[in-house]
């Protein structure tokens, strides 16, 4: 009698185990479907892949176009140092050349 409640209770646990083990299996795939259905979401939803991509080229436009004011800016400040630089000369001439005079 021993060996067959023996083997009732190895059976029993058998059974659970393998029960257990069905269930962890299917939380397994069910969260795993879940992190890759999310995944395919991310890549082609709303603010996924394809909306980051039209943002990057937006964002590289506006680099571009603030570099060209900078280098637009850079020349014309080159261009206002020369003349004040002129302005302040000529003016250093003519007061010299009104002290000069008695």
């Amino acid at each position: 009698m021993s060996t067959t409640e023996d083997e009732l209770a190895k059976k029993r646990v058998q059974e659970a185990v393998w029960t257990w083990t069905g269930r962890l299996i299917v939380l397994a795939v069910t969260f795993g479907f879940g992190f890759f259905a999310g995944f395919l979401l991310w890549g082609n939803g709303q603010d996924g892949a394809p909306a980051l991509r039209a943002y990057r080229e937006r964002a590289e436009a506006q680099i571009l176009e603030c570099k060209n004011k900078r280098v637009d800016l850079e020349g014309q400040l080159t261009v206002y140092k020369g003349r004040l630089d002129q302005a302040l000369t000529e003016l250093a001439k003519a007061h010299a050349a009104q002290s000069g005079t008695p």
